[in-house]
This record gives structure tokens, C-alpha cells and sequence, in this order.
């Protein structure tokens, strides 16, 4: 069962309280039949997170109170006087608390005869209880208190499960109402998000395309170098790409505003900061998500040793996703990859470790270079770019640091990511 709230209980309490002001006085103006009754037992129905007991008697000692209040401000004799007269009423709830725990009223609360008859017998076994408590009505005929008790005590009875009964429909049909409204908002969504996503695969067809040329281009230049021979093509190529550049630029920003509209972000663009705990967490979600679509079997880790602010996390995801796209790909079929921030004097220290085929010695050196892959896509055939870590490579070293490997062929490797502290933290952001 849920802790209640404080508030609930003393709204609670309060509303029997009022109630309770609308009565009948069936024998003489000392006991009388109240609504409060009908309303405390709706109440601790409908809301089970609300103690029965404790709001019972805390109810009881609210309206006792209240009447004694009553009768001073009214100026009916004194404080003692007062409470003598009122102080019976008491009794009624403390048996009506001690026989709803005992009947377990809430659990028949959905046979409807059933819940009647435990709640109509507790409440006139409390209505009986004060008479006793009250001698000046001692006097009165027994068959027709006893009538009277158990006629009160059944409508009573009914209108607090029939009350019950509406608010429970009532609860019911607002829930449906808000499902049927979040169901419509996310088929709203879904369709807009399917939307931009036919762009984003367009755009990424646009990017392979680019990249391909931009490697055609860079070998021609290369070979334009080293013959001294003069070529027009690579100009043309070259204007090409910003084209196609311009072109990914366009649908990748109208691609952002209109998720970001659909989304309605609070104001994680408008960030210049982020901690590296946020970082992390982002490039997780993105790998997990890139794992599972893969089909691999890989268990993924991060751990970092401070969690300081950068200005510079777009190019901290940028070289660790590549890094770990890696690492995914040399993990055939299973493997661990476990990815680490420490520091080393005036360092800050990004690794990346897998578990998977590991790299040859021989090709270290290779690794960097601009076009160097042993990967190809066996759907096309076509080899990798091989620009991936010469980005992660050209991303270190404009921020003053560098990247190192380590592996053992079928051992798993290691990459390792320096940057100069001052170059990435922020130490007082706003």
C-alpha cells in the first residue's frame, strides 16, 4: 500500500468534518444522525492509500471538537459542560474504525448487497454503542432507536457505496479519456517522427555519397601532387561536394527544428555546457540501441572518475562513438567493450576497450590514415571508407591531444584518448 500524504489525511479529515454540519436530531438535541458518516466512508473507499483507522478517529475527534467549539461560541453553559455532552459522539467512531478493520469492508467493496450489509451492521453498532454512552436517552422507547438506528445506518449505507460506485465509474472514464488523448498524441507523433525519418536516411545516403567523393577527390589531389600534372576534374568534384555538403546541411536542420518542435525539448539545445555524465548517458542510449539492431550480443560499460563540465561534448560523443562503432565491430558475435575517463596530470584520459579480434602490429601505423579499412559492407561489397578513425585522430589533435592503440591479434584492443584539461573542462559555468 502507498504512504499517504499528511494533506490527504487532513483534507480528509476536514471534509468529514464540514459534513458533519448537516444533520438530524432524532430523539433530542443531544444525539443526532449526520452526513459526515455517509462522506467519511466514501472517502476511505474510494482512496485506499488512506489509513481507515487513524482518519476514522481522527475524524471522530475533529467533530467532537467542532461541536464543542459550537456549543461555546453559542454560549451553551461551559467548556466542561460541553464537552460531557459531546464527548459521547467519540464512542461512535471509535467502534465503527474497530469494525471496519474487523469486517474488512474494503475488500467487499465490489459486491454490492455484501458491502451494504458490513457497512450498515458497523454503523449501527456504533449508533447503539453512544446510546449507552448517552443516559439522558436511555429513557427512549428501545424498538423505536432501534428502528430508527438501523433505518439511518442502512441509507446511510447505500448512499456511501452508491457514492463510491460513481466515483469509481467517474475515475474509470476520466482514465480512459486521458489514455484516448496521450494514444492520439502519440500516433501524432509517431507519424511526424516517421516523417523525418525518411529524411535522415535520405541525408544519410547524401553523406556516404559525400564521403565517397571526398575520398575520390583526396586521392586525385594525392596524385595530382606527386605527378605535378594539372587537373580540372578535382575542382569540379570539389564544388560538388559543398553542393552535396549544402544539401545535407539544409535537411539535417529541418530535420532538428521539426523534432525539436515535436518533442518540445526544455532547452537542451540552448545548453553551451554539459557534464560528462550526460554525455555518457547519451552515447549509452545511441549504443544500446545500435546493439540491439545488430544482433550482437555485447555488454557495454562506462565509468569516469570525475564528472566535469565540458563545452566541448559534441566532439567528445563525436571520437567515442566512432571508437566504439569500432569496438561493436570487432566484437563477433559477443564480446565486452568497456569504456573509461581518468586523468593523468594535466590529461584527461578517454579509453575504449573491447574483448574483440584485436588489430595486427603491422597495421598500427596504417590505422590513422585517411582511407585505411579492412571493413567492407557484404550486402554491396563495398569497402569502408576508412575515415573514421583519422576523424577521431584529426578531433584529438585539434583539441592538443592525441590517440594511441594497443591490441594483441584475438586479444581485443585498446584506444586511448588524451586531451589537455584546459582545452576541455569548464570550471565555473553559468
Amino acid at each position: 500500500m502507498r504512504t499517504p500524504k499528511p494533506k490527504l489525511i487532513i483534507h480528509a479529515v476536514m471534509l468529514v468534518t464540514l459534513a458533519s454540519m448537516v444533520f438530524i436530531y432524532p430523539f433530542d438535541n443531544q444525539f443526532r444522525f449526520t452526513l459526515g458518516v455517509a462522506v467519511l466512508s466514501v472517502l476511505i473507499l474510494s482512496f485506499p492509500e488512506l489509513p481507515a483507522f487513524r482518519v476514522i478517529l481522527f475524524s471522530g475527534a475533529a467533530i467532537v471538537a467542532q461541536r464543542v467549539a459550537v456549543s461555546l461560541l453559542l454560549g451553551q453553559g461551559s467548556f466542561v459542560t460541553a464537552f460531557l455532552s459531546h464527548i459521547p459522539a467519540f464512542s461512535y467512531y471509535v467502534v465503527f474504525a474497530v469494525m471496519f478493520e474487523l469486517f474488512t469492508i474494503r475488500n467487499a467493496v465490489g459486491r454490492f448487497p455484501l458491502s451494504v450489509l458490513l457497512l450498515s451492521t458497523t454503523d449501527a453498532l456504533s449508533n447503539i454503542v453512544e446510546l449507552f454512552f448517552r443516559p439522558a436517552l436511555q429513557s427512549v422507547n428501545y424498538e423505536t432507536a432501534l428502528a430508527g438506528v438501523i433505518l439511518i445506518a442502512l441509507v446511510r449505507s447505500v448512499l456511501s457505496v452508491y457514492g463510491y460506485m460513481l466515483l469509481h465509474k467517474y475515475h474509470s472514464f476520466v482514465l480512459v479519456q486521458d489514455q484516448l488523448r496521450r494514444y492520439s498524441e502519440l500516433l501524432v507523433m509517431t507519424a511526424k517522427l516517421k516523417t523525418e525519418l525518411f529524411y535522415l536516411k535520405k541525408s544519410s545516403q547524401d553523406i556516404e555519397t559525400v564521403m565517397e567523393r571526398s575520398y575520390w577527390l583526396y586521392n586525385q589531389l594525392k596524385q595530382q601532387e606527386q605527378s605535378g600534372a594539372k587537373m580540372e576534374r578535382p575542382a569540379g568534384e570539389a564544388l560538388i561536394i559543398a553542393r552535396d555538403i549544402h544539401e545535407v546541411k539544409k535537411d539535417y536542420s529541418r530535420v532538428i527544428a521539426s523534432i525539436e518542435k515535436v518533442l518540445n525539448p526544455s532547452g537542451l539545445d540552448q545548453s553551451q555546457y554539459m557534464k560528462l555524465s550526460e554525455v555518457f548517458d547519451i552515447i549509452e542510449q545511441n549504443v544500446l540501441r545500435y546493439i540491439a539492431a545488430s544482433g550482437k550480443d555485447i555488454a557495454i560499460s562506462f565509468h569516469y572518475s570525475e564528472d566535469f563540465f565540458t563545452h566541448q561534448y559534441y566532439t567528445v560523443v563525436s571520437m567515442l562513438d566512432n571508437l566504439i562503432m569500432n569496438a561493436i565491430e570487432a566484437c563477433n558475435p559477443s564480446g565486452t567493450i568497456c569504456v573509461r575517463q581518468t586523468s593523468e596530470g594535466k590529461n584527461c584520459i578517454f579509453c575504449v576497450e573491447d574483448d574483440g579480434s584485436g588489430i595486427e602490429t603491422e597495421e598500427w601505423t596504417l590505422l590513422f590514415q585517411p582511407g585505411y579499412s579492412t571493413k567492407f559492407s557484404p550486402v554491396t561489397g563495398k569497402m569502408s571508407t576508412g575515415l573514421g578513425l583519422c576523424h577521431v585522430k584529426n578531433l584529438s589533435e585539434d583539441m592538443g591531444g592525441t590517440v594511441q592503440v594497443a591490441s594483441v591479434a584475438g586479444q581485443g584492443a585498446e584506444f586511448v584518448i588524451l586531451i589537455p584539461w584546459k582545452n576541455l573542462i569548464v570550471t565555473d559555468p553559468e
